[in-house]
C-alpha cells in the first residue's frame, strides 16, 4: 500500500498522491500467465525486490485502488492475504448463499476468507488449536468452530455439522499435514484450495481413489491476477469489510517482525508501517 509519488512518461489513469496497491505478481495482468513470468515479477520473490522499501517502482498497468473505507494499514493486507483468500473462494464466482466453507486456522488469509464467505451468505466453519482464537472467530462471524488439537479427526466434525453432506469448500494451509482431513471434509464435487505448505514435506500425498470417487477438485492458490484483485477491492468496498490486523510494526523493528511471523501467534495480519 502506498501513494503515487511520480508518474512515468505516457502514464494515464493515475494521479500523484493517489492511494494504490501493487499487484503482487506484477505481470499477471491477464487471466493466463507463464510460469517464468510469475517467478520474474512476484514482489519479494527471487528476481524482484519486495515492499519493505520507502520507494517502489511499480508497473502502471498492475495497480489497484484500495477501498476508500480502509486505512493504509488495512489496505496493505489486500494484495496477498486478501487476494489469496478471494481466489481460493472462486474470486466472487465460487461461493453462494447457503454454501458451507471451512477455513483451517486464523491467519490473515483465513480470516479474509471467513469475512468474504460470510458476506456472500455462506456458513463458515473455522478450525484452530487455540480456543481463545476460536472465540474471536465466532465474534467475527464464524457459525461453527472446531479445535483440531482436541478433535484430530476434525473432518468427522464437519460432516456432523453439515448433517453428513460435507463442506462445499475447504481452505487448506498445511499441505501434507492437513490435506487428508481437508479432502474428507468435502462433499462430493467439493473444492479444496491449498493456500500454504506448512507440512513437514513439500511432497503431496493424495488418496487418488477418494479424490476420484468423490469427484473433488484440488487447486493451489497464491495471490492471483489483476481482474481478481480489482473484484476483491470492489467486494470489500461493497460489504464494508474491515480486515483483521493483529499488530502494526514500525519499519525499524523489521527483524523482530520477521522473527515473530513463523510463530503464527497472531490473529489476522501483521503489517510493517513506514514512518
Amino acid at each position: 500500500m502506498g501513494e503515487i509519488a511520480a508518474l512515468g512518461e505516457g502514464v494515464s489513469g493515475w494521479r500523484i498522491g493517489q492511494r494504490v496497491n501493487p499487484l503482487f505478481v506484477q505481470a499477471w495482468t491477464d487471466a493466463r500467465i507463464a510460469a517464468a513470468d510469475i517467478a520474474a515479477s512476484s514482489l519479494g520473490g527471487l528476481q524482484r525486490d519486495g515492499c519493505f522499501a520507502e520507494v517502489l517502482l511499480a508497473d502502471a498497468a498492475a495497480l489497484v485502488e484500495p477501498p476508500p473505507q480502509l486505512s493504509d494499514v488495512q489496505a496493505a493486507t489486500l494484495p496477498f492475504a486478501g487476494l489469496t483468500a478471494w481466489c481460493a473462494l472462486g474470486a466472487g464466482r465460487g461461493v453462494t448463499a447457503g454454501d458451507c466453507i471451512v477455513v483451517h486456522g486464523t491467519n490473515g488469509v483465513m480470516l479474509y476468507a471467513l469475512q468474504l464467505a460470510q458476506a456472500a451468505g455462506a456458513t463458515v466453519i473455522v478450525t484452530s488449536k487455540n480456543d481463545a482464537k476460536l472465540a474471536r472467530a465466532r465474534a467475527l462471524g464464524a457459525a461453527h468452530t472446531i479445535n483440531y488439537q482436541a478433535v484430530p479427526e476434525w473432518s468427522a466434525a464437519v460432516l456432523e455439522i453439515t448433517g453428513g453432506r460435507g463442506a462445499d469448500r475447504v481452505l487448506d494451509p498445511g499441505g501434507t499435514a492437513t490435506l487428508a482431513q481437508s479432502l474428507q471434509a468435502l462433499r462430493p464435487g467439493g473444492h479444496c484450495a491449498v493456500v500454504g505448505a506448512l507440512g513437514a514435506s513439500p511432497e503431496l500425498a493424495v488418496s487418488l481413489p477418494w479424490l476420484l470417487g468423490h469427484q473433488l477438485t484440488l487447486a493451489g492458490c497464491n495471490a492471483g491476477p489483476l481482474y481478481a484483485h480489482r473484484s476483491l477491492a470492489q467486494a470489500v468496498a461493497d460489504a464494508r469489510l474491515m480486515p483483521e490486523v493483529e499488530r502494526c510494526w514500525p519499519f525499524e523493528a523489521l527483524p523482530d517482525a520477521l522473527a515473530a511471523a513463523p510463530k503464527a501467534e497472531q490473529f489476522g495480519k501483521v503489517v510493517l508501517e513506514m514512518a
